[in-house]
This record gives structure tokens, C-alpha cells and sequence, in this order.
């Protein structure tokens, strides 16, 4: 049996992406939770002030744009590795990948009204 260096490569590149936005969503959790008990947004003005900023908004879409990356790498994984019927396999990839894009364009629009 003999695999293609194109597959290794790509497997290489996937598990390099699920460790690297797994590493960005911890960071970004934990700042956000020491910054909110550090210094608590008392009124929704602050709140407002705060999430409405160009670094929050930056780091937020750069949240989203992970999770769903994240999510994308491991959910394919299982979904190959589980899913041993090809109709169902893509079938279910292709559920999952408009879902990821709907909440995608869901959270873009969020980020958006922040900025009007």
C-alpha cells in the first residue's frame, strides 16, 4: 500500500492548524477573563466602548475565524475516521460545512454592526 507524500503533507498541515487555533482560543479566552476580572465593565457603556475598539474587534474576528477553522479540522477528522459510508460521509461534511459557514457569515455580521 503506498500513500501519496501529498496526503502526509496534508495531514501535517491540518494537526499544525488545530494546535495553532487551539493555542489562539486559550490565549484569547484567558485575556478576555483576566481583563474582565481585572478590570470589570461595570456599565454597558464600557462594555460597548471596550467590544466596539479596533483590537477587540480585530482579535474577535481573528476567535472566529479559529473556532470555526478549528472546529472545520476536527469535526472532518472524526467524521472520516467514523463515517464509513461515502454518501453519508459527504453528506454530513457538507451539513456541517453550511453550518460552519452560516455561523461564519452570522458572526462577520455581528462584527459589522459593531462597527456602525
Amino acid at each position: 500500500m503506498s500513500i501519496s507524500p501529498g496526503s502526509t503533507h496534508r495531514g501535517i498541515v491540518e494537526w499544525l492548524l488545530q494546535r495553532l487555533s487551539a493555542v489562539y482560543l486559550t490565549g484569547f479566552v484567558v485575556f478576555v477573563a483576566v481583563k474582565l476580572i481585572l478590570s470589570p465593565l461595570t456599565t454597558f457603556i464600557a462594555w460597548q466602548a471596550w467590544f466596539y475598539s479596533d483590537v477587540v474587534r480585530l482579535a474577535n474576528a481573528l476567535f472566529l475565524l479559529c473556532l470555526l477553522l478549528h472546529t472545520w479540522i476536527g469535526l472532518r477528522s472524526v467524521y472520516i475516521d467514523y463515517l464509513r459510508h461515502t454518501a453519508l460521509r459527504m453528506a454530513v461534511l457538507l451539513l456541517t460545512a453550511l453550518g460552519l459557514l452560516a455561523a461564519g457569515f452570522w458572526g462577520i455580521g455581528l462584527l459589522i454592526g459593531a462597527a456602525s
